[in-house]
């Protein structure tokens, strides 16, 4: 289910993503005075096509990974004279520069727009509380402790922990140090803590940015109720035969007090049988039970299949909104944040400074869809936002094949004169195609990957 859930969503973000950006090449293609033959959503077989009275080909396919607007060209095949003036090669390097880069551009029009919705309606999350903080950890170390409320980040204020996260990621690769201000657990005076990068290690292929630095919210303290909330199919849980809504009271007749208590005589159980004592309606019954076993950073852990009730959270969350004026002003600096974000990333990633097992392919990306949509209206929004940027980003990238590409060869022309040779164009595209493919062969790679990881 979570299958077609995730699947569903991301062909919905996708498409939003892939027609603001064909749009974007499609109304200033227009405006310009060129002809368009074909808007298309999708690649392959057309699932739906529609012909306007002023001879565009509208099409949905059946490939939700992309689109195209193919506009009249003498290089693509014959133009009749009287429509030589309407042609793309024909107009003046300027205009298709315009066109080639209205596709980003719409993209980070998006996401502008849908920051703007994200802040008007308010989001939420937890907020900037620590809870406990282990000494042997960097921010033990630093001298953070329970009770601390994170104020500002590299000299930037947060007020969601998504916030603080999002100011990690800028300084993943980086050495030195990450400088916090932080509001004590006495409330009375703000302090700044040095979190060391010297010893900061990183899992690339799935970054846990908050738990590498030794960070951990103050909800995540919170004692939880030792009572499945979930079974999942086919586990060791439910090839027992437990149900949602048990009460685990012993295990190996040890006393369990809390959730906590239960995992880590889980995880230290792998492939053995226990006894699990569990109240249901009332009663106390005994289930026997093997527990699973995976892979946890190298080493085999226990695993049962459940999942608990989380306790509420309410008195941890905070809200990030704006009026609708304010809201437009918070949308900019987000879009330009997560651009900025975006580019430091990438140059990590060229320079080796972060590892290409971070990179996300189509897997990843409807997972996060999925769980984005499950969490309400303004976190998709949100979501569809920053992987905006990311498309636009990518496509401005100097690779032959993508728009940033296009946009190299008429820099090329605009100072030579001329464009460059037909035969240096189409080398250009044979190795931006090679490079393209290279970078989803990785990421779909890493996706798989990680899928595999969770399951054993």
């Amino acid at each position: 289910m979570d299958i077609l859930w995730n699947a569903f969503y991301f062909v919905v973000a996708l498409g939003i993503l892939v027609t603001i950006h064909e749009f974007g090449h499609f109304w200033v293609a227009r405006k310009l005075g060129v002809k368009v033959l074909t808007f298309s959503i999708g690649f392959g077989k057309p699932l739906w096509q529609k012909q306007s009275k002023d001879g565009v080909n509208y099409i949905v396919a059946a490939i939700p990974l992309g689109g195209y607007v193919k506009m009249l060209d003498e290089r693509e095949g014959d133009v009749s004279p009287d429509e030589i003036q309407y042609a793309f090669n024909r107009k003046s390097v300027w205009a298709r520069m315009a066109i080639v880069l209205a596709g980003p551009l719409a993209n980070f029009i998006l996401a502008v727009a849908f920051y703007w919705w994200m802040f008007v309606l308010g989001i939420s999350g937890l907020s900037t509380e620590m809870g406990k903080i282990e000494l042997d950890t960097i921010a033990g170390k630093a001298g953070l402790t329970s009770g601390d409320v994170i104020k500002k980040v590299d000299g930037e204020p947060v007020i969601l922990l998504q916030d603080v996260a999002k100011s990690l990621a800028v300084r993943l690769g980086d050495k030195g140090s990450i400088e916090l201000e932080v509001q004590s657990a006495q409330g009375v005076t703000n302090k700044m803590v040095s979190l060391s990068l010297k010893q900061w290690k990183v899992d690339s292929s799935s970054p846990q940015l908050l738990e590498s630095l030794g960070l951990r919210h103050k909800y995540y303290d919170s004692p939880i109720p030792a009572v499945f909330a979930l079974v999942s199919d086919k586990t060791p849980a439910a090839d027992a035969g437990l149900r949602v809504g048990d009460k685990v009271k012993l295990f190996n007749n040890q006393s369990i007090s809390n959730w906590q208590g239960l995992v880590k005589v889980i995880e230290s159980s792998a492939n053995e049988k226990v006894n699990l004592s569990v109240e249901r309606n009332g009663e106390l019954i005994d289930i026997s039970v093997v527990i699973g076993s995976r892979k946890h950073n190298g080493t085999n852990i226990g695993f049962l299949g459940v999942s608990p009730a989380r306790p509420d959270a309410s008195e941890y969350i905070k809200e990030r909104e704006g009026g609708f004026f304010e809201s437009f002003g918070l949308a900019l600096i987000e879009t330009s944040n997560t651009i900025v974000l975006t580019a430091r990333l990438f140059k990590k990633l060229i320079t080796g400074d972060i590892s290409t097992k971070s990179l996300s392919g189509p897997l990843s990306i409807a997972e996060g869809a999925g769980r984005s949509a499950s969490s309400g209206l303004v976190y998709f929004i949100s979501f569809v936002a920053m992987i905006s940027v990311n498309l636009g980003f990518i496509n401005l990238l100097p690779v032959p094949l993508l728009d940033g590409g296009h946009l190299l060869y008429f820099v090329i022309e605009a100072i030579k004169g001329k464009p460059l040779s037909e035969r240096v164009q189409e080398l250009g595209l044979q190795i931006g195609m090679m490079m393209v493919f290279a970078l989803m062969a990785i990421a779909i790679f890493n996706d798989l990957s990680r899928l595999i990881g969770r399951v054993h």
